[in-house]
């Protein structure tokens, strides 16, 4: 069986933003980023210049020639003919970070005897460098076999990340989670800041003004968990102001009113839990569903 380790030579095929994080958080907790390959030489280039001791080369083959462990972090779509555009050696390792994807896009590579691995980072990357000082604390789903996973949750560790062990059938609805954190969450921001322009500002001075409350929820899910973070009208039963919240959308933003409605019934189990009284509960879901059928 092929032994990874902290001096397993490691190479990048694409040089975006998960992997140009990934590889400087690698490269600062001691492991040896030595190549980097992409599409364009200006990206691989701005990769390596971040990296003491990692080379710029003009194609995938050269840089994979050279790693005992190859990194495909590519868009999802390009991983697997990324992978197959290399020939790869026995025991060498190809790992992809993708978080909805599963092994199979190496069924080429793993046919020539590499050994497939996914090593997923469950985080938001918007620059490699806000992207290198997120990755202490995220969660990192691997799926692997046994000759490759133990590395790859060492790996987890060093960087300072959680390691969590993902079958395959699980990995979209892992993913799901995400996008609902991440994607759909920055842009329920840009919805909220933006009902602040019905009352005279941007969305901008919204989105302004409510990060302090995003970062205090952040704070209160840490510290309480769910649902003892919960909070707002619908726990507290507060029928009256719930109302007030769905007569002004109708009346002021009805393009806003659905998402509200769904939003506010797939949290209502949770306003319950956190103590809400049932029978309170089932009459805001009935003055909810009357609004989301106008």
């Amino acid at each position: 069986m092929t032994s990874f380790n902290r001096q397993s030579k490691i190479a990048f095929l694409g040089a975006g933003k998960v992997g140009g994080s990934l590889a400087l958080a690698l490269a600062n907790a001691g492991y040896p980023v030595i190549a980097v390959a992409s599409r364009t030489q200006a990206s691989a280039n701005e990769f390596a210049e971040r990296i003491s001791g990692c080379e710029a080369y003009q194609g995938y083959q050269e840089a994979a020639d050279l790693a005992d462990v190859a990194f495909v972090t590519t868009s999802d779509d390009y991983i697997s003919p990324v992978a197959a555009s290399v020939t790869w050696s026995q025991g060498q390792a190809v790992v992809h970070c993708s978080g909805a994807a599963s092994l199979d896009l190496f069924d080429g590579p793993k046919a020539q005897g590499a050994i497939p691995g996914a090593f997923h980072p469950l985080q938001a990357f918007s620059s490699v460098e806000n992207g290198v000082k997120s990755i202490p604390g995220t969660t990192f789903g691997i799926e692997a076999g046994d000759d490759i996973r133990p590395y790859l949750e060492r790996m987890a560790h060093d960087i300072g990340a959680n390691p969590v062990l993902l079958r395959a059938e699980d990995k979209v609805l892992y993913h799901l989670s995400g996008v609902l954190m991440g994607n759909l969450l920055t842009c329920l921001v840009g919805i909220a800041g933006g009902v602040w322009e019905h009352i005279g500002y941007t969305r901008a001075d919204g989105v302004k003004a409510l990060l302090p409350m995003m970062r205090a929820v952040a704070n209160n899910i840490e510290a309480s968990g769910i649902p003892g973070a919960v909070a707002g009208p619908y726990p507290r039963g507060d029928i009256g102001t719930i109302n007030k919240h769905l007569e002004a959308l109708r009346d002021r933003d009805p393009s806003l009113l659905p998402l509200y409605c769904e939003l506010a019934l797939a949290g209502l189990p949770q306003a319950v839990e956190r103590g809400l009284n049932e029978n309170t509960g089932e009459e805001i879901r009935r003055n909810i569903e009357k609004f989301r059928e106008r």
